[in-house]
Order: C-alpha cells, then structure tokens, then sequence
C-alpha cells in the first residue's frame, strides 16, 4: 500500500513506556518493532499503554498482537470502536453496492475486486479497546502529560495526542508534511467529512506547537503553515468539482474522473477512493449553497448553483 511507511512512536513517560499506534500485522512491521525494542534494550512489557489514533489497519491492525505482548491497556476513540468491522472480512452489502450504484462507480468493471475485509484479511487483527477516548481527555503517561484532540475529517473518530510540557504535536494521518490524508464520504460515515476536517484543522492550529510527529512523512514544525496549504488545496479541490460539474449535471464518479485526471484503466484503489474523496468535496459545497443535488435513473448528480 501507499504511503508503504507508517511511523509509530515510543513515549518514554520515566516510569512507564506508551506505544502510539501499532502497525499492520504484517511480518515486516512486527519485526521492525522487535528490533527497535531490542536497540533500546526495552522489554515488551515496559509498553504499559497503547494509544492509537484511528481504527485504520496501518494504526491498530497490530492492536490484538501487541496487546498480548506488552500485556498493556489499549486506548481508542468510542467512534472509531464501531468502525473497525468496516475492515473485517464480511460480503458486501446491498446497501453498500447501492451506494457505488447511485454514485456512478461502474461495478461491472470490478466484479473481481475484494471487499477490503478481504483485502485485509492477513494484515488487520485488532482488539477491544480497553478505555475509550475522548476530546479534551488527560492521559498521563509516567510523568508526561497527553492531552486527547479529537479532529474527525480522514476518520469520525481520528485523535492527536498534544504533550504541552514539551509543545509536541503527534497527527496520525490528520496533518501530514508531504500528501493530504484521504476524506471521503462512505456509506455508513459522517456526510460532511471535509467539513469536519477543515474545522479539526483549524482546532490544531490554535494549539502551540513546536514539533509534529506524523504518521507518514518526517517530523517537522510550522504546524500553521501546513494547515494553510491543506486549506488552499481543498479550495482548490471545490473549485475543480465546481468546474468539473458546469457544462452538466455529474455524478461523483465524473467529477472524480475530471478533478484527479484518471480513466476507466485506473486501478480501483484509485478510483474508488477517488470517488469518495470527490463526493466529500461536493456534499461540503452543498452545505455551502453553491452545488445542488438531482436524482436521474437512480444516480445522485450534482450541478452549481
């Protein structure tokens, strides 16, 4: 998968040790894992919390397995709990196939692909978490502080972990240095995502902050500047669905096409999150008064204002 690197993060409270986010369950990540703990000469089960960011298979596939080693307390946002079945093998729904339906994505095309349970079936294996998090929450990690942010944008229950003594930001996936993280609406999500990332930007960038620690990417600083870039390529996003949707009505599958420049040749894993990355633009510009729905022979079309 892309990004093919995930950084997870040793926190070194004095007394105890936190693991923020796990890994996939993959052989590689597991032993990476091991060969870190072996260069700090840290047992397993000085690991007393595992605090994760969002249900995702990259930040908690390996929750079941080093839960187990560490025997520590698991820590997970209540709405990423009820998520997580999302990545667990099972057929697909007929509503779910309805919804590709309704928003123009050719399933005839990708009868042969996975469900992402499937998919993921060897790589996520996560577990029920112990305490549940939630906005505004304090963890104390030895003699470390860890304020829970909850920004809800690439997932409904997507948290930060801000440490104030030391003005460290972790993001998980919500505020990466290089790529902007995936939104998207689906079928059983938040309607407005991209509305909920934009505000969960602006909340972090009231926060002050001298280093971020990113899932994907390096660390760096300037949290504020790369919160402006993320706003003004989702502005520029809108303004392209906008465009992509003038000439006449369009499915989120169209814009999808017109806005991210692929064909019907394009690898699902384009084109589906592509799809649902488009319709979030267009459900936010909705809200906004400046796109309007139509429904025509059972497809959702969208047309300005």
């Amino acid at each position: 998968m892309r990004p093919s690197i995930v950084n997870v993060w040793l926190i070194d409270g004095g007394t105890e040790w936190a693991l923020i986010d796990t890994g996939m369950r993959s052989p590689e990540s597991q032993a990476a894992f091991r060969e870190a703990l072996a260069t700090l000469g840290l047992a397993p089960t000085a690991i007393r919390k595992i605090v994760c960011t969002h249900h995702h298979p990259d930040h908690f596939g390996a929750s079941a397995l080093l839960r187990d080693l560490c025997q520590a307390e698991v820590f997970l946002h209540r709405l990423e709990v009820e998520r997580v079945k999302g990545f667990l093998p099972q057929p697909r729904s007929p509503e779910v196939v309805a919804f590709f339906r309704r928003h123009g994505l050719p399933l005839e095309r990708f009868a042969h692909v996975p469900s992402p349970g499937k998919f993921w079936a060897n790589l996520y294996a996560p577990t029920t978490p112990d305490r549940l998090l939630e906005d505004g929450d304090e963890l104390r990690i030895g003699r470390q502080r860890v304020r829970v942010v909850w920004t809800p944008g690439h997932a409904p229950g997507h948290c930060c972990f801000y440490f104030p003594e030391t003005k460290a930001l972790i993001v998980g996936d919500h505020l990466l240095p290089k790529i902007s993280p995936h939104v998207g609406v689906f079928p059983d999500g938040p309607q407005n995502p991209l509305g909920d990332y934009l505000e969960s930007l602006d909340k972090v960038a009231r926060l002050d902050v001298a280093t971020v620690l990113p899932a994907h990417g390096g660390i760096y600083g300037d949290h504020r500047r790369r919160v402006a870039q993320l706003r003004q390529h989702h502005d520029y996003r809108m303004l392209a669905a906008l465009d992509a949707a003038r000439t006449r009505p369009r499915t989120a599958y169209d814009v999808a096409q017109e806005i991210f420049g692929f064909d019907d040749l394009a690898p699902p894993q384009v084109q589906f999150p592509a799809t649902f990355e488009a319709l979030a633009h267009l459900e936010l510009l909705v809200r906004q008064g400046r796109m309007a729905r139509l429904e025509e022979n059972e497809h959702l079309l969208f047309r300005p204002m």
